[in-house]
C-alpha cells in the first residue's frame, strides 16, 4: 500500500515525533510499500494536485494527528487547505487520525465555515478520530461533532524504534513553550513571574540533576534560555542539531530522562510513551484533558496559579518518592493505549480493505 500522510512540518518537533508514532502504527497494522510527506499547513489540495497526485500515486491519504482543528484565520477554519467541494473529489480512501481540537476558550471556538467544513470531511472519509486530550468533548460542545477517540499516535514512537542517549548523567528535561504567550500566560506581568518561578524551580532541580531545556519550536528558545541563564548544570539543546530533520534524536532524550516537565502536548506525550514520569504544566485545555483522561491529573500543575512554584515542587517531590510506582501505573497505561490503537487500526482496515 502506498500512504500519502500529510500532518505539521517545518515548526513543531512535536509534530515530528507524532509522525513517527503514525508512520510506525501504519508499518505495524498495514502492508507498506512507501510512506509519502505532505505539509498540511502549506500543501493546497487543489484540483491537479488531487487528481495527478493523490489519485494517481497513492492508495490511503492520512491525516494528522496533531491540534490540525485550529486557526479560525485559515480558509476553512482548520489546517487542511482543500475547498469543501473538493473533498469528494478524493476517490482513494483517507482517514483523519487522532487530531486535536486546539482552540482556546477565549479564542471563541471554530467558527462556522470551519464546522461546515468538518462535517462534508466526516461525510467521505473512511475513519474520523481525534486524539485522548479532551478534545472529544471541546469538540462536541462548540460543533455538535460526536468524534470517536484513539491515543494520540505520539504514544506510539517507541513502536520498533530505538533511541540513542547522548547525556551520561542523570538528567530532567524542562519544556517551555512561548509562541502565542498572550494565550498561555494571560498577561506580560504573568509570564515575567512565570519565569522568576521556573529559574528558581531549576536551581532547586540542579541540585540533584543536569536540567536540559528542551524548546519544540523556535519561539520556545528565549524563553529557554531566560530561565537557565547563569544557573550551572543547566542547558538549553541545540534547535538546529535537531530542527527538524533530526526530531527523532530529540525524542530520545525523553526516554532516558529521570523525569519530564513540559508546557506542551508531545512534552507530555512523549515521555509518558517511554514510561518516563512527566509533570503537566497546563497553558491550555488539552494539557489537563490528557492528565485527566490518563487519570493522572494530580501531575498537573496550572501555570498561572499564584502558588506556583511552590506546586510544582511538591510535584516533583512526589515524583521522587513514588516514582517505581508511578513507571507501573504507566506500563499499564501504555499497555491500555497499545490495545486501543491496535483496535482503531484493526477498523481502519476492515473500512478501507471493503
Amino acid at each position: 500500500m502506498k500512504i500519502l500522510h500529510t500532518y505539521c512540518l517545518n515548526f513543531n518537533i512535536g509534530d515530528y515525533a507524532l509522525g513517527i508514532g503514525v508512520k510506525n502504527l501504519l508499518r505495524e497494522n498495514l502492508d507498506v510499500e512507501l510512506i509519502g510527506e505532505t505539509n498540511i499547513q502549506g500543501r493546497e489540495f487543489n484540483k491537479f494536485y488531487i487528481n495527478e497526485v493523490v489519485n494517481k500515486r497513492y492508495d490511503l491519504l492520512v491525516i494528522g494527528g496533531g491540534g490540525i482543528i485550529h486557526g479560525a484565520h485559515w480558509p476553512n477554519g482548520w489546517f487542511w487547505l482543500i475547498d469543501q467541494d473538493l473533498i469528494k473529489e478524493i476517490k482513494i480512501p483517507f482517514i483523519v487520525y487522532g487530531v486535536g481540537y486546539n482552540y482556546w476558550v477565549e479564542e471563541g471556538g471554530i467558527p462556522q465555515r470551519g464546522i461546515d467544513h468538518l462535517h462534508e470531511t466526516i461525510k467521505h472519509a473512511a475513519f474520523f478520530s481525534v486524539r485522548n486530550d479532551g478534545s472529544a468533548k471541546r469538540i462536541l460542545d462548540q460543533t455538535g461533532i460526536k468524534a470517536q477517540v484513539i491515543p494520540d499516535p505520539g504514544f506510539h514512537v517507541d513502536i520498533n524504534t530505538e533511541y540513542k542517549n547522548f547525556v551520561d548523567e542523570p538528567y530532567v528535561i524542562v519544556q517551555v513553550a512561548n509562541d502565542k504567550p498572550e494565550h498561555r500566560f494571560g498577561s506580560l506581568e504573568k509570564q515575567n513571574k512565570f519565569i522568576a518561578e521556573m529559574r528558581e524551580v531549576t536551581q532547586y532541580l540542579t541540585r540533584n540533576y543536569k536540567v536540559i531545556l528542551a524548546p519544540h519550536v523556535p519561539d520556545d528558545i528565549s524563553l529557554s534560555r531566560e530561565i537557565i541563564q547563569g544557573i550551572p548544570n543547566a542547558e538549553v539543546w541545540d534547535f538546529g542539531r535537531f530542527a527538524f530533520d533530526h526530531s527523532d534524536e530529540a525524542v530520545g532524550f525523553y526516554k532516558y530522562a529521570e523525569f519530564a516537565i513540559a508546557m506542551r502536548g508531545h512534552g507530555q506525550i512523549v515521555p509518558i510513551c517511554f514510561n518516563t514520569p512527566v509533570i503537566a504544566l497546563e497553558n491550555h485545555p488539552k494539557h489537563r484533558g490528557l492528565m485527566e483522561e490518563l487519570e493522572l491529573l494530580e501531575y498537573n500543575v496550572k501555570v498561572d496559579s499564584s502558588d506556583f512554584k511552590d506546586v510544582l515542587i511538591s510535584k516533583i517531590q512526589l515524583v521522587e518518592a513514588h516514582k517505581s510506582e508511578l513507571v507501573k501505573r504507566y506500563e499499564k497505561i501504555n499497555t491500555g493505549l497499545r490495545k486501543a490503537s491496535r483496535a482503531a487500526f484493526k477498523e481502519i482496515k476492515d473500512k478501507i480493505t471493503s
